[in-house]
């Protein structure tokens, strides 16, 4: 049931264009979602994408898709650490021998599954903000009403100087409003943003044309 989120909302990271994305899903009647992420999990085992849930209602569940080598990159990016450590995460301290990407994504998650329940409970519904500009949440469910923190930017494969300059001038002035709000490099991001659209495009034409499945668009590493 989740073959039209991953289509819809997370073609450019299946693609390996982008390090991760994000949809809001309603869970299904009679099934349990988490059975169902382990399923999918098993099926891009060997394909570097993994999903999890960040956050789960009774009827809904906030399911992030990630490459785990993209992501582990950009943690490990000296300026994400010091930005992301001024919100309270942690970068792994392991030696390199050992899965350090592992360490420092299951310890980044664990602390955004956290950020993001404090942005949604009643008493902080202000601390946080509706995940700006992201086609992979807003267009599965426009009306989620779902706060985020700001420093899932980060996450989404945002670039820093976006997600920082969206920080700084409370989401207004920025040079160019596409899949987010861009303060750095407008030209770069344009290129960027055509990108995702074309492959949103592609993939959508060729999964709903029977001639790809999910597994067989997904890229590998």
């Amino acid at each position: 049931m989740l073959e039209n989120y991953l289509i819809d909302c997370c073609a450019p990271t299946l693609a390996s264009l982008k390090s991760g994305s994000l949809f809001n899903c309603k869970c299904p009647e009679g099934a349990c979602i988490e059975d169902i992420v382990d399923r999918w999990n098993a099926g891009f085992s060997e394909l570097g994408i993994t999903m999890c849930i960040l956050r789960r209602t009774e009827t809904t569940a906030l399911i992030y898709v990630y490459r785990s080598t993209s992501l582990a990159r950009t943690l490990k990016d000296p300026e994400v650490q010091a930005f992301l450590g001024a919100y309270g995460y942690e970068s792994c301290s392991c030696c390199d021998g050992c899965s350090t990407a592992e360490c420092s994504i299951t310890s980044c998650l664990e602390h955004l599954r956290s950020r993001i329940a404090m942005s949604n409970t009643r008493e902080s519904a202000g601390a946080g903000s509706e995940a700006d500009g992201d086609r992979a949440c807003c267009k599965s469910e426009p009306n989620c009403g779902m706060k985020f923190p700001h420093e899932i930017g980060v996450f989404l494969g945002y670039p820093l100087q976006d997600v920082k300059g969206f920080i700084e001038n409370n989401g207004r002035n920025s040079k160019y409003t596409g899949l987010w709000k861009v303060y750095g490099d407008k030209a770069a991001s344009i290129r960027m943003f055509e990108k995702y659209r074309k492959c949103f495009s592609v993939y959508s034409d060729l999964w709903r044309s029977g001639r790809r499945d999910i597994f067989q668009l997904t890229v590998a590493g």
